[in-house]
């Protein structure tokens, strides 16, 4: 008699979390993804149609997700903005967002979509981690209400966060991260009310999380590796190499090995802006990299990274 499909789940996460625990290595991938964008409209899009595009780049990062899997990594990481674009104002970015709950609720969109508001993102996101038996990292958009008890809520009665969730193998959400150092064009976007220092555990180290423009400051990036410890950074980024920035492998590279991090950056690519520049990095160099301003296609990189860089013999 074959085992049930939740069965068969719970023994794959359980030989995966043995086989992380056996080693001090694990695998990570980060896929630099082409992104396709929406078109350029003063109007909000219905959410049948912002759901479409958003299907159409998820169905690129599945299958890098499924490639990855296969070539046995255990996280993926994928880009800032990956999943709808950019040049969005507040309204017409709205239909893409969904409410995204605190983990702390313990919760599974794969097994469990209606426990919550329609989230049919989430959902296909929590699939794809629990299909694949992998960590999926991404980047998508949080909506959350307010009313004029609110002091600082919106005219709107909403607020609307650039936010990075992480799903376990089993598909579960395990973190959920609010941009706190906005771009100066994200207006779309709200600020949180105080930086968020996101963290969590896995059988292969301690992980933090944060956004692109974030790594420039104290908060969130040195607070998680100066003094939560972290062993790696989850980065999932839209990095033009053009002033302010410096050029993306360098930066990501140098800021790894100078905060004795591994840092796994997931770049968007577009060349028209820029945009290009991924890796997995280590307090002692690049692992992989990738750095394409010709063609607008996307790459898939993975390396296996020490899980615990400042135990290492080797470590600076």
């Amino acid at each position: 008699m074959l085992p049930s499909q939740p069965l068969l789940h719970a023994a794959v996460f359980a030989l995966a979390v043995l086989q992380a625990l056996a080693s001090d290595t694990f695998t990570a991938a980060v896929y630099e993804h082409a992104v396709i964008l929406p078109d350029a409209t003063g109007e909000p899009v219905s959410p049948d149609d912002a759901l479409a595009l958003m299907n159409k780049n998820m169905d690129v990062l599945e299958g890098a997700i499924k490639e990855a899997a296969q070539q046995g990594a255990h996280i993926i990481v994928t880009p800032e903005d990956g999943i709808y674009g950019w040049h969005f104002t507040r309204e017409t970015i709205y239909p893409y967002l969904e409410d995204i709950p605190d983990p702390v609720v313990n919760w599974i969109p794969c097994t469990d979509p209606t426990r919550f508001a329609p989230a049919p993102v989430q959902e296909r996101l929590s699939c794809m981690a629990r299909n694949n038996s992998i960590y999926v990292v991404a980047n998508i958009g949080d909506k959350k209400p307010c009313n004029s008890s609110d002091a600082g809520c919106p005219s709107d009665g909403r607020y609307q966060y650039n936010t990075d969730v992480v799903f376990d193998p089993e598909g579960k959400l395990v973190a959920r991260y609010h941009k706190y150092n906005l771009f100066r064009r994200e207006t779309q976007f709200n600020y949180p009310k105080e930086p968020e220092a996101v963290t969590f555990e896995t059988p292969f180290g301690k992980f933090g999380i944060f956004t692109c423009f974030d790594i420039l400051f104290r908060e969130p990036a040195v607070v998680l590796v100066s003094e939560l410890q972290v062993d790696t950074v989850l980065f999932p980024t839209a990095w033009m190499n053009v002033l302010p920035f410096l050029t993306a492998v360098e930066f990501h590279s140098a800021w790894a090995m100078g905060m004795g991090v591994n840092l796994l950056s997931a770049n968007t690519h577009n060349i028209t802006l820029a945009m290009t520049g991924s890796g997995l990095f280590t307090p002692e160099g690049p692992a992989a990299y990738h750095y394409d301003s010709g063609t607008e296609e996307g790459r898939l990189l993975l390396a296996e990274l020490s899980a615990r860089p400042r135990l290492s013999p080797t470590y600076p």
